[in-house]
């Protein structure tokens, strides 16, 4: 029933504010986190657009949030999705590669 939610969530995570960003991930956290990998897959692949963008945030638990989040969506993308998900996660190499040398270690972990 929550899915409904779903495109008004992703759409606060292009919101000006970064404490509004950071509730919506976590609800997103947590409501991926109840959906099957069928449910998920499409939805993971759509997330992880919308999440690429945050991870150059200037608040590093922003950062660290949507990296995370993003890593959990990578697993749970099955069959046809996984096409789509892979070009979407080589967009967001570099801003990576550009983290593993943060200050806060667990960002660069």
């Amino acid at each position: 029933k929550m899915q409904v939610f779903l495109p008004d969530l992703m759409e606060l995570l292009q919101n000006e504010n970064e404490d509004i960003k950071m509730k919506a991930l976590v609800v997103m956290q947590k409501l991926m986190g109840h959906l099957e990998k069928a449910e998920a897959s499409p939805i993971a692949v759509q997330l992880a657009e919308k999440l690429l963008p945050l991870f150059d945030e200037e608040l590093s638990q922003l950062r660290e949030l949507s990296i995370s989040l993003c890593r959990d969506m990578v697993s749970t993308v099955v069959g046809n999705s996984k096409r789509q998900m892979r070009k979407n996660m080589q967009m967001g190499l570099l801003p990576l590669l550009f983290h593993m040398s943060d200050e806060t270690q667990s960002m660069a972990k």
